[in-house]
């Protein structure tokens, strides 16, 4: 089986972009097992590939090709719509004619990819949906915003690349992270007011944010913003996780602080963990975050029993081999 996962760049080194990277060499790792044992369709060829290959790649067979967000759904639905008409000049088709099937991938919240006033650009994401062979969400909350367009609908989350590799030693430091790319949606003001509310009421504990951007107001004493880095050391000695973030496609900080076994206060249960005693879900508010601040920050105890929770709960939803096999079940379905 041969599979295309196209992107149209992946330059920006965001988590959408590695969540792809890491699918695709998963489904190539995979893919080659199943050669080897003579499983399935037989061994998988895949390729990931960018805008600058696209038009060379399109003329190429594929039994499948992975679509991952709309801006590489709408590349699709000019190119396949624009090419039957190309030698005549006429009017493009209004219905795109794809030569393969396509699961479009949602990394985001499917609503936020329908932009303001972007009329013609809306008019052509909905029409492609409609013609796609599934399409893929990373969480349950969502479907109902895409499984009126008519395709199978999958939920299909990410797993946490430091599963396995990450130690569970006790959070017994006095740190706070946010890792987040600094933006209004990420909700770091919340984070930082709440921590200012009650930080007098620790003394040595600090708050620290990750990610790129800039703060875009005055940080407070015990408040630090340490830019972009490799954030394996920096969960291993964290307390746990603060993640005020307003609207996510699948937060994979979460499921990468479970993989240290760290707890997160967040103001929605993205990933489900809270629900099970894996973490507290506030109001996004300041009384509301600084009184769970203040509950993690006041228990070590808890912390620990709660970061114990959600690395279980995440291993067994959202383990590398948990995903595969619905990656897997998915794309049999769709090139049979």
């Amino acid at each position: 089986m041969k599979i295309g996962i196209y992107k149209d760049t992946l330059a920006n080194r965001r988590g959408a972009d590695m969540a792809v990277e890491n699918l695709a060499s998963a489904l190539q790792e995979r893919g080659a097992r199943f050669g080897e044992r003579g499983m399935g369709s037989g061994e998988w060829e895949v390729v990931l590939f960018e805008e600058r290959e696209f038009e060379a790649r399109m003329n190429e067979r594929w039994d499948v090709v992975i679509s991952t967000g709309t801006n590489e759904l709408l590349d699709l639905y000019d190119y396949f719509s624009v090419r039957s008409t190309r030698s005549t000049r006429l009017p493009l088709s209004p219905v795109p004619h794809f030569p393969f099937p396509i699961i479009q991938q949602f990394h985001t919240n499917p609503k936020s990819q329908f932009k303001w006033k972007r009329f013609v650009r809306n008019w052509k994401i909905r029409r492609a949906l409609r013609h796609v062979a599934a399409i893929q969400v990373l969480r349950e909350e969502v479907v109902r915003q895409v499984a009126k367009y008519g395709p199978p609908v999958s939920v299909i989350g990410n797993w946490s690349e430091w599963e396995g590799r990450a130690r569970m030693e006790p959070p017994r430091g006095q740190t706070i992270i946010y890792p987040a790319v600094w933006g209004r949606g990420k909700n770091q003001r919340l984070a930082v007011e709440s921590f200012a509310s009650v930080s007098k009421d620790f003394p040595g504990w600090s708050l620290e944010l990750y990610g790129n951007g800039t703060p875009t107001f005055p940080l407070p004493e015990g408040v630090v913003h340490k830019g972009y880095c490799d954030l394996g050391a920096v969960y291993a000695s964290c307390a746990f996780v603060a993640f005020p973030s307003l609207d996510e496609g699948f937060p994979l900080t979460l499921v990468d602080a479970a993989a240290f076994g760290r707890p997160a206060v967040t103001v929605c249960d993205w990933v489900g963990a809270a629900a099970v005693g894996g973490g507290i879900v506030a109001e996004p508010t300041v009384a509301s975050y600084s009184a769970a601040l203040r509950r993690l920050m006041s228990s070590e105890e808890l912390r620990c029993e709660m970061g114990r929770v959600a690395n279980r709960f995440c291993l067994e939803r959202y383990s590398r081999k948990v995903i595969l096999d619905k990656w897997e079940t998915l794309l049999e379905s769709v090139v049979k």
